[in-house]
Formats: structure tokens, C-alpha cells, sequence
């Protein structure tokens, strides 16, 4: 990283921290479980995320664009059209649902120059915008009963949709310990069921329900030989959704990253996480049972730091392939995050 401020190399290397930390520490809300997916996603804690960061404003805004597939025979059966079949049919359904996403977020965050605790605090909050849709392809396979016995039966159906405006708000309060190269991170957060859900709707934007999520984490960082490893574990509650009368259970995840330091403008590292549902969906509207989900991802990231005028900026780039996933669509997303930070003290 470039500085106008000052040129004392373990300087840079703390204001490269400074920029990954504050990109790290971004919370971001998918869509509501009744589909599969959080009101958490998987990733939003990245390098850095435990490492204290500059006083004053700062600016994060990110883009995720994802692409996943899941198995949908429950819509597809539930579907008003494709879902009605004559009553001497029995037929099993065989569908899967397409999903693709384009949001963007911007998340102001104010750190706090006096301690707290003992800690940096830092308060930031996180909207969202975004276009999702949705392709639902499936058929029905069976027999029908007639005069002279039981004949073969198909019944094909596709169905799109596609979901555009505004998401939920998720505040968020950070507290941050430096003890050398060992960085400890304190959080809590909550999601304000401000976006667009609709249930009966393939695709949505907002989660449909209120969340807490809070947890802790640690990053090992050392500016002399810069490497670099963070991981962050943390719980999930989710309220009931008022429409569809439907209970997320509570879920855990866990983001990690490592990096190298190539020089002051160059890092490139792997990123990955763990989801998994801990406990059963409950309430009249879920229908089909405890439907616990889970999902693993890795990944590369690379980092590029640059001046802007007197402050600090920094572009991020990571993808994520999914595996191991359950009861959730998985396939791959993909990361573009700048940060904007203030100018760098004095020496």
C-alpha cells in the first residue's frame, strides 16, 4: 500500500491490516430459511477480522453475485399449476430449482478512538439492494389408471421468477483486543426485517423475520514475516416469520482466511466457511419436518491497496465453491469488496 501520510514500512503493513479488518467484519443477509438459505451468509468475516482498525469513518460497499441449485420436488408438488395432477394419476415429482443473485451493499461503520473494556469499539450498520431469481424445472413420473389397466404418465412444468429492490438492515457493534500478533474480536449484531419476502414467491431479498447473531474471534498476524489467519465462530437466532408462520432454527457458522503479505500493495490467501443448522425448524408453517441445513465452502482471495487522496483504499476479491451442502442450495459465489478508510496517523 502506498501512504501520503508515512512511508515506515511496519506503518504499512498495520494499515494493510486496517483495510482487510474493516472489509472483514461486514454483516450480510440472504434470503429466509423456509428456502434453504440465513439471514446470516456464509463468508461475511473474511483476513484480518479480529485486527483493530483506524479511528473515525469508514466505508465498506461489496458485491456478491452467487449461483446455486437445490433439489425443489416439495414446491414443485405445492405448485398451483404444475402441482394439480387427475385423480386416477400416481405420479412421484422429480424437480430442481435454479438460483441466481446480484446483491450490493454499503455498510458505514464509526470506530470509537477511546477504549472500551479495554477494546477498540466500532459501530456499523449494513444495507442491502439487490435482483434475485429463481427457475423452477421439474416433472411428475408415474402411472394412470384406464379401462384396460395402468399406462405411463408425465407431466412436465417450468416455472421463473425473479425479485427486484431493497433488503433488510443489519446493525452491528465489534470490540477488538491487540496483544502483539494475537487479535481477539467480540460481536454482536442484529437483522431488521426491512426487505421485500413474500412466501408464496421462488426468489427474495429480505430474510422475513427479526435475528440475533452474535460470537467471537481471533486472528494470528504477524507484519514481520505476513502471514496472517482468522477465524470467527458464532450463533444465529431466528424469530418466528409473522406471514408464514414459520421458525428457523438456530444456526452456527464459522468463517476462517488465511493470507500472505506478498509487499505493501499485494496479498492473496484462501477463505472458507462452515453453516450448519443446530437445531429443528419449528411452527405451523413448517411442513415438512426439522429440515436442518448445512454448507461448507474454499476459495481463493486476493487483496489490492491503493491511496485515495489522504485515505486508505482497498479491493478485495474471493469466490467460494459450495460442498457437503444439506437441506440448501448449494454451487459457487463470488465477492468485490472496497473499503475506504481514513488517512493513516503519523509515525
Amino acid at each position: 500500500m502506498i501512504f501520503l501520510v508515512s512511508r515506515d514500512k511496519e506503518c504499512v503493513s498495520t494499515w494493510r491490516a486496517v483495510a482487510l479488518a474493516i472489509l472483514a467484519a461486514l454483516p450480510c443477509s440472504a434470503y429466509a430459511g423456509e428456502g434453504g438459505t440465513s439471514y446470516w451468509t456464509p463468508g461475511s468475516f473474511g483476513s484480518m477480522a479480529a485486527v483493530p482498525t483506524t479511528p473515525g469513518w469508514s466505508v465498506t460497499a461489496f458485491h456478491i453475485y452467487s449461483n446455486t441449485q437445490q433439489a425443489g420436488s416439495g414446491t414443485f408438488a405445492q405448485d398451483p399449476i404444475f402441482g394439480i395432477l387427475p385423480p386416477n394419476v400416481t405420479a412421484t415429482p422429480f424437480a430442481k430449482q435454479f438460483n441466481r443473485s446480484n446483491q450490493d451493499y454499503i455498510t458505514p461503520t464509526y470506530t470509537f478512538r477511546d477504549p472500551v473494556l479495554g477494546g477498540q469499539l466500532a459501530l456499523g450498520v449494513t444495507a442491502q439492494a439487490g435482483v434475485t431469481g429463481a427457475t423452477l424445472k421439474g416433472e411428475w413420473l408415474g402411472a394412470t389408471a384406464t379401462p384396460f389397466g395402468k399406462a405411463p404418465f408425465a407431466q412436465f412444468g417450468t416455472r421463473d421468477d425473479a425479485i427486484f429492490g431493497l433488503g433488510d438492515i443489519a446493525p452491528e457493534a465489534t470490540l477488538k483486543w491487540a496483544f502483539g500478533v494475537h487479535n481477539f474480536l467480540a460481536y454482536a449484531g442484529f437483522n431488521m426485517p426491512a426487505g421485500q419476502f413474500y412466501p408464496n414467491r421462488l426468489p427474495n431479498i429480505g430474510a422475513g423475520h427479526w435475528s440475533a447473531d452474535g460470537g467471537g474471534g481471533y486472528t494470528y498476524y504477524d507484519q514481520k514475516t505476513g502471514w496472517e489467519f482468522s477465524g470467527v465462530l458464532g450463533l444465529t437466532y431466528n424469530f418466528i416469520e409473522l406471514q408464514s408462520k414459520y421458525h428457523d432454527g438456530i444456526d452456527l457458522h464459522f468463517d476462517w482466511a488465511g493470507s500472505y503479505t506478498f509487499n505493501d500493495k499485494i496479498s492473496a490467501g484462501v477463505v472458507g466457511y462452515v453453516f450448519k443448522q443446530i437445531s429443528c425448524d419449528s411452527g405451523p408453517g413448517a411442513t415438512v419436518g426439522c429440515f436442518e441445513t448445512q454448507v461448507f465452502g474454499l476459495g481463493p482471495q486476493f487483496t489490492y491497496n491503493f491511496p485515495v487522496d489522504q485515505w486508505q483504499g482497498s479491493l478485495n476479491f474471493k469466490a467460494y465453491k459450495e460442498f457437503w451442502a444439506q437441506n440448501r442450495a448449494d454451487g459457487w459465489n463470488g465477492w468485490i469488496t472496497l473499503t475506504i478508510n481514513p488517512p493513516a496517523p503519523p509515525s
